[in-house]
């Protein structure tokens, strides 16, 4: 019996030491509550016994919690609906204990976890809180008794802003509906609320339209796609695909049930060449049309003029209405090039019927694609619903009660909110995850183009300085958009979505203040577990360290006194002048803060090198992008001055045009000339115009430069 004794005596101090080693979770995650206070008291231990009661609204949200559990720690946890038990994980609704939709509070106490939210929308948010502060750890999930504690306190949170979206395109490269559910599944984890989901472009339409059957038997289909970044090359691989109207219903139930609002989008009137392959006589011109095989914007719209085209789209928005419960519809209206209208004998009598005259800021042509905007926001409004735009719906007469998405920058959504419209901020400098994650672009999967490091998504201010307290008021949401045309598989939507969700989730969910960046990359690191656990393909660029070493070596201009006669745009500025001779490289990325983009002007710098020198070689790099616009210079020349007013000319090189065989990327040009002495160095680069062949033809080529070398 002694002995006995001992053995039970000792196998209580090593279940005490086991308790004492439990994994514990943590309640610093993304988004980061607003408010945690812990406490002295013991924590509570959640294990296969824990036992989750709900009241009777919130069956479902207890199905998450034990599905999540589960996914992490290895165990379902038992089910029942509540009635007045003291132990477990208790759900429940409180709304008279909150100012604030979505809110919630989680209460943690030795015996009991209690969720109470504000709505059911709340209670779901506070499930993925503890979701996510669970342990993550293969080597305990599905041991059998595993289990982990939950500090004791209280943690009580809101979100800050009310719209938090993200979205997607699959007419570019379709998206099947298992890949559609798991980025819901993906938004959901990040407290994400609106799915933009973008259904109809120039290379596919996507949703069935049972008046319109060609719109999915022909117009999802397109022959083949353009290879590369629009050059003239391409495949004969059919592409598209399509969803059925049942489809959908099941795909916005799946949605609402994570809390998640389907917003729809039909772009117009522009963007609509699938559409118009369909029904040719929509168009200003009759066609013929093809769905359309490469990428950009398509100079064949909607026909503004014609009155068959305008059922058209009242049919496609009613029917669209039909599936869609959501309380916005989005239409578009960005990208609409008016060539066509402006020769369109249908949209010239429309114009003169209308009365429309233009103005010292928009031309008639924008206020006729104001009446087509405004007519199709009666449509959606008559049905109670509001119709959300692109900043572009601006450019005229735009209805009041229609959400502008500001995507141009920040510009279109201060101008919206001072108009008093409602505003998501959606800017391309900030929340385009189509862009690079890395300027290591050699090692990435291929994109458009740009650069948007995690860091700068997180340092988003979404609320401008500019708007009073009130204006601010009327920044509703912020979103993050992916498109498509180089995004041909799901796991490369994945990737380029993460973990920028997670800045982008800081920003909808508490928008702070203060900034610390390498504090969120700690809590990042968590969330990779889980992303490992549900294998989501993501970038690992915050996790790893990043080495560049381009530079070049010490010249005649290096940080030197420099000026601009003319300056760069305001979109491609960044430091200015001196970026041209720090000594740092650009890399591949046009938008990465190391180039200086000159649109139309050319870039004239006069380098003064302090006291006279003698030289003969001026170089220089410039960054082609064909597709973005951005073309090699056409011209450069070199002068050299002894006073900094009187230059004279010692070389001059002409550039012929790159071509679509030729390759993009980065190019040094380097002017040699008869060894010169002087103090001033002039250096004048020119652009071309684009070509015939390129979509942007009767247009200035971007030029973007770096480094400018003297020697």
């Amino acid at each position: 019996m002694k002995k006995l004794s001992y053995l039970i005596v000792a196998a209580l101090i090593l279940t005490a030491c086991a308790k004492e080693q439990l994994p514990q979770a943590n309640y610093d995650i993304i988004p980061q509550p607003k408010e945690v206070k812990l406490n002295e008291e013991k924590p509570f231990e959640l294990s296969s016994k824990t036992v989750i009661r709900y009241e009777k609204v919130l069956q479902r949200e207890a199905q998450f919690l034990s599905e999540y559990v589960n996914d992490i720690m290895g165990f379902a946890m038992e089910i029942q609906e509540y009635q007045g038990q003291t132990d477990g994980i208790v759900l429940k609704l409180s709304p008279d204990d909150f100012d604030q939709a979505e809110a919630y509070e989680i209460n943690v106490t030795p015996k009991q976890v209690t969720i109470t939210g504000s709505d059911a929308a709340g209670v779901f948010y506070a499930i993925q809180t503890l979701r996510k502060s669970l342990p993550v750890s293969p080597s305990l999930r599905g041991v059998g008794g595993s289990q982990t504690t939950l500090p004791s306190g209280t943690i009580r949170d809101y979100p800050t802003f009310a719209y938090r979206g993200m979205h997607l395109d699959p007419c570019r490269h379709f998206m099947d509906l298992d890949s559609v559910k798991i980025y819901l599944d993906m938004m959901a984890l990040h407290n994400m609320n609106q799915f933009h989901f973008h259904l109809s472009e120039d290379q596919g339409w996507r949703i069935e339209i049972k008046k319109y059957p060609e719109l999915t038997e022909i117009g999802a289909w397109r022959n083949g796609t353009v290879i590369g970044h629009n050059g003239n090359l391409y495949d004969t691989i059919r592409h598209g695909g399509f969803y059925t109207q049942d489809e959908l219903r099941d795909l916005i139930q799946y949605a609402a049930e994570r809390h998640i609002n389907i917003i729809p989008e039909i772009d117009l009137p522009g963007h609509m060449q699938a559409a118009l392959a369909c029904y040719p006589q929509l168009g200003c011109t009759g066609g013929p049309y093809e769905v359309w095989r490469r990428w950009g914007v398509s100079d064949d719209v909607l026909c503004a003029g014609n009155e068959e085209t305008m059922r058209f789209v009242e049919d496609v928005l009613n029917e669209v209405m039909d599936v869609f419960p959501s309380p916005y519809i989005h239409i578009g209206g960005d990208e609409c090039p008016k060539v066509r209208w402006e020769k369109c004998p249908k949209c010239q009598a429309k114009i003169k019927e209308l009365g429309i005259k233009k103005d010292d800021k928009f031309s008639a042509e924008d206020y006729l694609q104001s009446y087509v905007m405004n007519r199709m926001a009666k449509v959606v409004e008559a049905r109670g619903r509001r119709v959300i735009g692109w900043d572009e719906i601006l450019d005229g007469n735009v209805s009041e009660t229609a959400i502008i998405m500001s995507w141009r920058g920040t510009e279109g959504g201060i101008e919206a909110a001072r108009k008093g419209h409602d505003v998501i901020m959606a800017p391309s400098s900030h929340l385009y995850f189509d862009y690079y994650q890395s300027e290591d672009i050699a090692s990435e999967p291929s994109c458009i183009g740009g650069y948007l490091p995690v860091e700068r998504v997180y340092e988003f201010q979404p609320l401008p300085e500019e708007l009073t307290p009130e204006q601010q008021k009327h920044i509703i949401g912020v979103q993050a958009n992916i498109w498509t045309e180089y995004i041909a598989h799901f796991w490369h939507v994945q990737y380029m979505a993460l973990p920028r969700m997670e800045a982008l989730t800081e920003i909808q969910w508490n928008n702070p203040k203060e900034r610390d960046f390498e504090a969120f990359v700690e809590r990042c690191k968590h969330m990779r577990q889980l992303y490992d656990l549900y294998h989501y393909r993501y970038g690992k660029h915050i996790f790893e360290p990043q080495v560049w070493s381009d530079t070049v070596a010490p010249n005649l201009a290096t940080r030197k006194p420099i000026t601009l006669r003319e300056q760069p745009a305001e979109k491609y500025a960044y430091e200015g002048a001196k970026q041209l001779v720090d000594g740092e490289l650009g890399r591949g990325l046009y938008n990465s803060g190391r180039w200086l983009g000159f649109w139309g002007k050319p870039l004239d710098a006069v380098i003064d090198l302090g006291q006279p020198a003698e030289m003969g070689h001026v170089r220089f790099r410039a960054l082609i992008n064909k597709g973005a616009w951005i073309y090699n210079p056409s011209e450069a020349m070199v002068l050299v001055s002894d006073d900094g007013v009187t230059f004279r000319e010692v070389a001059q090189k002409d550039i012929p045009i790159s071509t679509w065989a030729d390759n993009d990327g980065i190019f040094a040009y380097e002017l040699e000339f008869a060894p010169v002495k002087a103090r001033f160095v002039e250096v004048i680069i020119k652009g071309h115009d684009l070509p015939d062949d390129h979509d942007g033809f009767g247009h200035p080529a971007w030029i973007f430069v770096d480094e400018i070398e003297v020697w």
